[in-house]
């Protein structure tokens, strides 16, 4: 059971916190049926799986550590030790002895259940408790059951490019699991192990979520989604807000749910607004004040994403597309 005095919601370790069980009926159902749809997919169970073992999947590990590691390489998938403790965790896990910050608690209690204020805040605190259930994770079993030892980790191309060459050893990380943006473990309430909480909300949600906090810096006008990579934070449309939370209350059984995990991950629409990670803060979008740490110079990125550009995919596959009937000409 997770330790209620382990909270990544709090911006200060001695915030006030109480616990969920203190919630109405109404609201506290939601959180539940929620975090039970949730828990329930192949998606959640393997990457809480991927946290106990200290070991990212080969798959799972491409898509954010952008070197080849061959302890890495050869993990496929999570280990049945690993996935049994998972499951064991999953079917005892109560809400009711969670606690939060009172003022996300109290800001949830006065939403009006069903209200797009509601989802918003519902969607705020499954944030929280899929970072924190990461966190006690981590923390319980201490970096992981099988854990690589970072003293041998090196970083090197794939050896079908470049066979035996071995690059020097990469600069020590705060932890085998991260998002790039959200390193900075010193001003986190639970250290490194928050890093990791961060990786499992990519994991689950496609990237941290974010809300528009307003100059009140407690709002929830809207939410945002920070994924990895060289990707500009991204705005979630109404219809992915309202589709989501359609998922998460429903009443269906959890082989559906299963299915559905990758339905879980939020990616960009069209014509989605896009910001820039180094103007988020001052523009009040981010979940915690503490979360990231805005460099004093704008970095200079060297590659754009297409994606980032509404329109952009488009315009190439023309360009490609004329200059194909070009040269069949």
């Amino acid at each position: 059971m997770p330790s209620p005095t382990v909270n990544a919601s709090n911006p200060l370790p001695d915030s006030a916190r109480i616990a969920l069980s203190n919630l109405t009926p109404q609201h506290y159902s939601a959180i539940e049926r929620a975090m039970s749809n949730i828990l329930s997919t192949d998606l959640a169970s393997q990457t809480f799986a991927q946290i106990v073992d200290g070991l990212p999947t080969r798959d799972v590990y491409q898509d954010y550590y952008g070197s080849y590691r061959d302890d890495y390489h050869g993990n496929l998938e999570p280990s049945q030790l690993a996935m049994g403790v998972v499951e064991a965790y999953r079917d005892g896990f109560s809400i009711g002895i969670l606690q939060i910050d009172v003022k996300i608690f109290q800001l949830y209690q006065n939403a009006l259940k069903g209200s797009r204020e509601f989802i918003l805040r519902l969607m705020e605190i499954i944030a929280i408790l899929c970072h924190d259930i990461a966190v006690n994770l981590y923390i319980k079993y201490e970096g992981g059951i099988h854990k690589p030892d970072p003293a041998n980790a090196r970083r090197k191309p794939p050896p079908e490019l470049s066979p035996g060459l071995i690059l020097p050893p990469t600069p020590p990380l705060p932890a085998e699991f991260f998002h790039p943006y959200y390193q900075d473990w010193e001003q986190y309430p639970n250290g490194v192990a928050d890093v990791v909480g961060y990786w499992a909300e990519y994991r689950l949600f496609g990237g941290v979520i974010l809300f528009d906090r307003a100059e009140s810096g407690t709002e929830c006008n809207d939410v945002f989604i920070h994924p990895v990579g060289n990707y500009q934070i991204f705005q979630l449309s109404e219809a992915q807000i309202q589709q989501y939370a359609n998922f998460i209350l429903s009443d269906s059984d959890s082989s559906q749910h299963q299915d559905m995990s990758q339905g879980l991950r939020f990616k960009a629409e069209r014509y989605a607004r896009r910001v820039d990670p180094y103007d988020a803060m001052s523009l009040h979008i981010y979940r915690n004040r503490n979360e990231r740490k805005i460099p004093d110079v704008r970095p200079v990125q060297c590659v754009v994403r297409g994606e980032d550009i509404p329109g952009y995919a488009e315009a190439l596959q023309d360009l490609v597309k004329r200059s194909g009937n070009q040269q069949a000409q």
